[in-house]
């Protein structure tokens, strides 16, 4: 596990050191296995610009802020723990993240360090090092809901099945269930919650679905804008999903006409028409031609 920068700056060789250090006092330490296994441990400085994204990236949301603080860190107190990389399959000399993405932005941004020293793990997958750099982000306590729910779906888009990830994430299927519902939220009210994404938890994101689902995007989208402005407690949200969807359809007001003649009657009501009147014999055809070309306008044919 890391630890954001804290103390006095040191240069990258002390922390190196440090490091080579603390792994030979702990395989010191390990008196349990009788022939403890010798691991090297390969560290590095690398030049930020060698470092690429990880396209399985556990986190979702990098703000401006947080990289911004991350760079004065950086640039107060120097490097305390390493960067966690793999070496990049496509691209020889170059390498994948797997832990420490903010400290690379930071330094990109703003021009704080031109290298950072790092642990290349070699023959790490690109799933394993998703998987490391989430545990290291849920061990500091800083992922969100959105972060675990986006990097659970690229898993799962690559083939992973989601009883597997639930698994490794230590996660039951129902609250898996949750998680997926921000991939099901329309782009609008993704919108609004990737500028608030603490407000907008797994069970926000599951409710909104459902109100998405039975009473439409206009009224989820119109909801969570209000939700994330007005500052509303999350139970407010849920009485308010549960209320929309239970809603009655509102009715329309019933239109109703009848006409009576001195040899017959016609009635309307909503979509309903009657007609009982008696023809004088010299008018039949007449009528019945001018009544069966109006019923051809709005008549449907019966099936065989």
């Amino acid at each position: 596990m890391t630890h954001p920068p804290s103390g006095p700056s040191r240069s990258l060789q002390e922390v190196l050191r440090e490091h080579q250090q603390d792994f030979a006092a702990e395989n010191a330490s390990d008196r349990a296995a009788p022939e403890p296994k010798e691991i090297n441990r390969k560290y590095q400085n690398i030049a930020v610009s060698l470092i690429d994204a990880n396209p399985l990236a556990p986190r979702e949301i990098y703000t401006p802020q947080m990289i911004r603080e991350r760079a004065e860190a950086l640039r107060t107190q120097g490097q305390h723990d390493p960067i966690h990389v793999i070496p990049n399959p496509d691209e020889p000399k170059r390498f994948i993240i797997c832990d420490g993405w903010t400290r690379v932005q930071a330094c990109r941004d703003h021009q704080v360090m031109h290298e950072l020293l790092a642990e290349v793990h070699e023959g790490m997958s690109l799933e394993e090092s998703a998987w490391f750099g989430y545990q290291q982000n849920e061990e500091r306590q800083q992922h969100c809901d959105l972060d675990r729910a986006m990097f659970y779906e690229r898993l799962i888009a690559t083939g992973e099945s989601a009883a597997e990830v639930s698994r490794r994430a230590g996660i039951s299927k129902s609250q898996m269930t949750f998680y997926r519902s921000y991939s099901r939220l329309p782009s609008e009210v993704m919108d609004i919650i990737r500028e608030s994404p603490d407000r907008f938890g797994a069970t926000v994101a599951y409710h909104l679905e459902r109100l998405c689902q039975n009473a439409g995007k206009r009224k989820a989208v119109a909801l969570a804008a209000r939700y994330a402005e007005e500052n509303r407690p999350r139970s407010w949200l849920i009485a308010q999903v549960q209320g929309l969807i239970e809603a009655p359809a509102p009715r329309r007001p019933s239109s109703a006409k009848q006409i009576r003649f001195a040899n017959g009657f016609y009635k309307q009501r909503d979509d309903s028409f009657e007609v009982n009147i008696k023809v004088d014999p010299a008018k039949r055809d007449a009528f019945a031609q001018a009544l069966e070309a109006l019923l051809a306008t709005v008549g449907e044919a019966v099936a065989d």
